[in-house]
């Protein structure tokens, strides 16, 4: 009886072995024909053929006489000869080049007496305060920055490395110029030059700042001092302005007018990659993508110059150009794979303690206003974060576009504690996104999210399918104000979709009126003229809370198409490149900028995910990211079709002899 139930039992787990194979195999098969119907039909020739589109352009017209004719390129070499002469020769540049190098060979104990003397006329001065009649007292942190200054001087004090080499011999800081800025072993070569001259006028640099203390907070002399010396990275190596524009980009809401500072640090990257361009030390590519976006740019700023918004919104035009240089940036600076994975891991580095903050802002019940919830709908949402963003769907949108590449990071790390902090990662960005409460971030995350699945792996289309038929089952697994908050995704009885409803019905109406040319780019024009069109109720609207709407209203119908225009030509980019590489690294880039991208558009179905700058600025680097990505990609492979024609004909000509 044993033996018969054991066979059995056998029996029937082969059978349901052999079910689910065959479920498998069906799965398999129906995605396969998909994909072929897909890849093979209309809409994947159109999706396919940038390539072809990029060999018309480069034998066009256009390109012949405008971008790369005879004309513009001796001009373009005398200027950048002109140029790059008088800077070489110039003894402003000759005498920042000289004072680096000094600074570098400086002992680091002569640093390190300089910050204490900084650090005990801080204390000082905070007793001075406090003692003499008619100073303002300063506050408790003052005399703890000037303690902590102290403190860490002491070890700077007994080391024997001159600045470089401290940074060289250094974990932590090594790690971040040699991994994060590329910076090589020779940079760290600098011998230890001592002076007493120059120690002791270091010592008393640090007694006139700590005495400029009872005027200024160290704190912000401090931060000055980075400051300077964060600039002349940037000007040494412009790619350093990219990954520190994109690692400290949330971090801009603690300053009291973020957008300017952020302005401006794009600015001074843009400047630093100018000037190596003109020296011939950096380069400029010009595709029909590129073009696209130039062309984009041009009718922004014609659009805010013609605005309903008067200098206020002529104001934010040139802001908002100013901010697309950040595609420019990415595409012609992050010209290698390495470079490209070391602005991605920033940006998911700086994204985590973004959602890290919003996680401990939960935990501590720090909200703020109730406005952003239906708490009357919502009763069991305790509120939702915001972490260093105003506004939890500028948060939602913001980890929606770092999500993919976080998973991106976690697919390529190799080693257990690298991907055990990966996985940390990306489970600390999702838990923040659920705590931001946006529905439209819960969607865009999904989706992004399936999408690189199904991108790396076809089996995907398996766990979707056994997702799909557990959905009924969900309510049981999940937290009832999750499944609540979720399926509550159109019911117009939920007031924010009721707002935007109304939003949506007002700004068709204004859009009645100015299809063609559109009222003028910027918040101040939408503001001005939507209260006229607006329904009763809804005359506070900032935007019409949809990217594509928003961009029709500012720019006309001329914008949208331009805007539809450069979409195209990015998808058709990305995914010929997806569809055509083996290269598994470059892929899983683009695909993952490519979700990252998708993200923000689902998103931008919901609200205008350009209203705030920065993630304005933030949409054009995923675009030129995924750009990039697909450029170095194609670089390598026509390198390895070169070597490999090359290695052809030296074996013909072995056999030949």
């Amino acid at each position: 009886m044993r033996r018969r139930s054991s066979k059995s039992a056998r029996a029937e787990q082969s059978k349901g072995t052999a079910t689910v194979s065959l479920i498998f195999f069906l799965l398999d098969q129906l995605w396969n024909f998909f994909c072929q119907k897909l890849s093979n039909g209309f809409f994947g020739k159109i999706f396919t053929s940038y390539s072809k589109e990029q060999k018309a352009f480069d034998e066009g017209f256009l390109k012949s006489q405008f971008v790369s004719g005879n004309k513009i390129k001796e001009y373009f070499r005398k200027l950048r000869f002109y140029v790059s002469g008088t800077l070489e020769a110039s003894w402003f540049l000759n005498f920042c080049v000289k004072i680096i190098r000094k600074c570098l060979c400086i002992p680091l104990k002569n640093c390190g007496s300089a910050l204490f003397s900084f650090g005990i006329y801080t204390v000082l001065v905070y007793f001075i305060r406090m003692l003499v009649p008619g100073l303002t007292e300063s506050g408790f942190d003052f005399v703890m920055t000037g303690i902590g200054i102290c403190i860490v001087s002491i070890p700077m004090m007994l080391s024997k490395d001159s600045v470089a080499s401290a940074v060289g011999n250094s974990v932590i800081p090594r790690m971040l110029f040699s991994g994060g800025f590329g910076f090589r072993e020779e940079h760290y070569e600098a011998p230890v030059r001592s002076h007493r001259t120059r120690g002791n006028v270091l010592v008393m640099a640090g007694l006139l700042f700590g005495a400029l203390t009872l005027f200024i907070h160290p704190l912000s002399i401090i931060v000055l001092f980075v400051f300077l010396i964060a600039l002349c990275v940037v000007f040494v190596t412009p790619e350093i302005g990219v990954l520190s524009t994109i690692f400290f980009l949330p971090f801009f809401s603690l300053l009291d007018d973020s957008t300017i500072a952020f302005a401006v640090l794009v600015l001074v990257t843009g400047m630093s990659y100018l000037l190596k361009l003109l020296r011939g030390k950096r380069i400029l590519r010009m595709e029909l993508m590129d073009i696209s976006v130039v062309a984009f740019t041009l009718l922004l700023f014609f659009s805010g110059t013609i605005t309903a918004g008067g200098k206020k919104g002529y104001y934010e035009v040139l802001l908002s150009c100013s901010l697309m240089l950040g595609y420019f940036l990415v595409v012609n600076l992050m010209r290698t794979e390495a470079w490209l994975k070391r602005l991605i891991y920033a940006w998911v580095s700086s994204g985590t303690i973004v959602a890290l903050l919003g996680i401990i802002q939960y935990v501590f019940g720090m909200f703020g206003s109730d406005v952003w919830l239906d708490v009357r709908y919502f009763t069991n949402i305790r509120g939702r974060v915001t972490s260093v963003f105003d506004n939890p769907n500028v948060l939602g949108m913001y980890l929606c576009m770092v999500f993919p590449f976080a998973l991106y990071a976690l697919s390529r790390c190799c080693a257990k504690n690298e991907k055990l902090l990966c996985r940390i990662s990306v489970g600390i960005i999702l838990l923040c996104a659920v705590l931001t409460w946006s529905r439209g971030a819960w969607l865009a995350i999904l989706i992004s999210a399936l999408l690189f699945a199904l991108f790396n792996s076809p089996k995907t289309f398996r766990v979707i399918f056994f997702c799909i038929l557990a959905i009924p089952f969900l309510p049981m697994v999940l937290p009832e104000s999750v499944t609540i908050r979720f399926m509550s995704i159109g019911d117009m009885a939920d007031s924010s979709l009721q707002y935007r409803m109304y939003t949506w019905k007002g700004a068709l109406r204004l859009l009645r009126e100015n299809f063609w040319g559109g009222i003028g780019y910027g918040n101040t024009a939408f503001r001005e003229i939507y209260p006229q069109y607006a329904y009763a109720g809804i005359e506070a609207a900032e935007h019409s809370h949809n990217l594509f709407l928003q961009i029709m209203i500012g720019m006309g119908i001329g914008g949208l198409i331009v805007f539809l225009a450069v979409l195209l030509l990015g998808a058709q980019m990305n995914l010929e490149y997806i569809k055509n590489t083996k290269d598994l690294s470059t892929r899983l880039m683009v695909v993952s900028a490519l979700c990252s991208f998708v993200a923000i558009l689902i998103m931008g179905l919901f609200d205008f995910v350009w209203y705030n700058y920065r993630l304005f600025f933030l949409f054009w680097v995923v675009l030129a990211m995924a750009c990039a990505g697909t450029r170095i990609g194609n670089a390598e492979q026509q390198r390895h079709s070169f070597v490999a024609v090359s290695d052809d004909e030296r074996a013909t000509l072995d056999l030949n002899v």
